[in-house]
């Protein structure tokens, strides 16, 4: 392969990945002998009653929903095709990208939640000056009010929160997302999507999902 086309297809990956605003996640920490270390605790945090009704049923159901969901085989790189629930069953074809946002708009649309009414990218959800009448702002790179069931978004990526764990000096995020570096393994990883830890840092924003 010439230098010149392989040098075309990088660009083209890439391309292709800013399209669709939602990037391999890099900073997993699940399964490592760190995390099993009896230092791990889980935190409780206060509920911020003034932006949404969204209680611990509401977010439960959110949970079971993406369980569920991790099942469909749409979301692995391997498959070009991936339905947008939340835009009438749309189907879009990615070119095997990860698909974090798809994955977590089509939960909370199947968990009864507003949704965008376009292909909401992770660049887009992080944007604190839209969908605030659906996904209201409750921090930003300030995790202390999110309630399972919050979206945690950064630029190129987006979980689902479950709940906070600390190891040591670092905070995690207990979370379900699509796209990861590791392998599935039958078990919280299937078809890309996984449930595991996400180390929390840099610049990101918590959004809460408003019921229909």
């Amino acid at each position: 392969m010439s230098i010149k086309r392989l040098v075309l297809l990088v660009l083209a990956f890439f391309l292709g990945l800013y399209l669709i605003g939602c990037f391999p996640a890099s900073r997993t920490e699940e399964d490592d002998k760190e995390n099993k270390e009896t230092t791990e605790t889980t935190e409780t945090t206060e509920d911020n009653k003034e932006v949404s009704d969204v209680g611990d049923a509401d977010g439960a159901k959110i949970m079971k929903i993406a369980v569920s969901e991790q099942e469909k085989e749409m979301y692995s790189p391997k498959k070009d095709s991936t339905y947008l629930y939340w835009l009438n069953n749309r189907l879009a074809l990615l070119k095997g990208s990860t698909k974090c946002n798809i994955f977590a708009l089509n939960v909370l649309f199947k968990s009864g939640f507003k949704t965008p009414t376009e292909n909401a990218l992770c660049r887009d959800l992080v944007d604190t000056d839209r969908f605030t009448d659906i996904f209201p702002v409750v921090g930003v790179q300030d995790i202390s009010n999110a309630k399972k069931g919050d979206l945690i978004v950064w630029r190129g990526h987006v979980i689902i929160y479950e709940s906070l764990v600390k190891i040591k000096n670092d905070l995690y995020a207990l979370a379900w997302w699509a796209g990861t570096r590791q392998q599935d393994n039958g078990d919280n990883i299937k078809n890309n999507v996984i449930y595991g830890k996400y180390k929390i840092s840099g610049n990101y924003v918590v959004r809460r999902p408003v019921k229909k």
